[in-house]
């Protein structure tokens, strides 16, 4: 008599785990439009992110450029709003994706390039001191 390990019902998809990360890359679509996204995490077989525009449709099949040009492809398996999920067809190298990331930040550290946005500016409006009634 032989031991036969169970088979995972078909209804649970087994993938690997994900690593949290926040990194800009670039979504080429089959069309040749490009699309800043961010990767919110990401694994060896796939990734989830955030487009700045539409997520590109379940089934499309899609390119992003990480950081140091690494280049992979893949199909999309689940969208919603503005954020997507992708299956990638070769296996991602994590440890070159960690290295382009540190050269990355440390070129914007010794360059000083980093750039601060003020978005949010409060104005205060100028009054005359004549109108401005005493409580």
């Amino acid at each position: 008599m032989s031991y036969m390990a169970p088979i995972p019902p078909t209804d649970q998809i087994v993938r690997a785990q994900r690593q949290p990360r926040i990194i800009r890359a670039r979504l080429v679509h089959r069309d040749g439009e490009v699309q800043d996204i961010v990767i919110r995490n990401v694994s060896e077989t796939g990734l989830g992110a955030s487009a700045r525009g539409p997520a590109p449709v379940r089934g499309e099949r899609v390119a992003i450029v990480l950081p140091g040009d690494q280049e992979v492809t893949g199909i999309v398996r689940w969208f919603g709003g503005h954020t997507f999920g992708m299956q990638l067809d070769m296996p991602l190298d994590l440890e070159a994706l960690g290295r382009a990331l540190q050269r990355q930040a440390h070129v914007a550290q010794v360059s000083g390039e980093w750039k601060v946005e003020t978005r949010h500016r409060v104005i205060t409006p100028m009054t005359d001191p004549s109108r401005i009634r005493r409580v």
